[in-house]
């Protein structure tokens, strides 16, 4: 029997960062870089504005980038303490946004509106087993025609897709590239851009897909 992911961990997570007096998840020198911002930029034709949302936002890091660069944010993110600091960051910076919690993997979730950008914030290799499809069925829905959904997401270094473990539960779906391709295309995306970045552990990948 599988066992059912505990997506309560990264509350935990996010919790022993502020405790550790980081500026976010992952500690400082992570946060001093905004590469998921600066990726998104490379797209061509990529809207200069409008509305986006970001899965995972954590503390609202890549969102105060995306606000200043004109958009319409929204960040939500499945533990409280993130989104509290979300908050608190961008009243600090005099930032616009708007975040909230919110559980991805509840079939019934709606979101509050459509957009023009769905950012994967990290967020999609947090996603296990079938709640996958449901994730991915919210985002289409979210997202207007043509819309750009952007995923950020780590990658194994074969054709191999597993799943890492923290305290014996599952917490990270390490997919293959050709397996994160078949599922976009079967939650109606179409995939125009793919890079694979070379790391030690476990590949990281950047994948532009739109609504089709």
């Amino acid at each position: 029997m599988k066992m059912k992911p505990n997506y309560n961990i990264h509350e935990d997570m996010y919790v022993e960062a502020r405790q550790a007096g980081w500026d976010g998840w992952g500690g400082n020198e992570r946060m001093a870089k905004a590469t998921l911002v600066d990726r998104f930029l490379e797209i061509v034709d990529r809207p200069q504005q409008g509305t986006l949302l970001e899965l995972g936002c954590g503390e609202g890091h890549h969102c105060r980038g995306f606000s200043q660069l004109g958009f319409e944010v929204t960040g939500i993110d499945i533990s409280t303490t993130a989104i509290n600091w979300a908050k608190e960051k961008a009243e600090a910076a005099g930032i616009k946004g708007n975040y909230y919690v919110a559980d991805l993997t509840t079939e019934s979730l709606e979101l509050p509106k459509r957009y023009n950008v769905v950012i994967d914030g990290n967020c999609l290799h947090c996603i296990i087993g079938e709640d996958r499809s449901i994730v991915l069925n919210h985002i289409n829905r979210s997202l207007l025609q043509d819309g750009i959904f952007f995923i950020s997401s780590l990658c194994s270094k074969d054709d191999n897709s597993y799943e890492a473990y923290r305290d014996n539960l599952p917490y990270r779906h390490i997919a293959s590239q050709k397996s994160l391709i078949a599922e976009l295309e079967c939650a109606g995306f179409r995939v125009v851009n793919t890079t694979v970045y070379d790391r030690e552990m476990s590949n990281h990948i950047t994948i532009h897909a739109v609504k089709a």
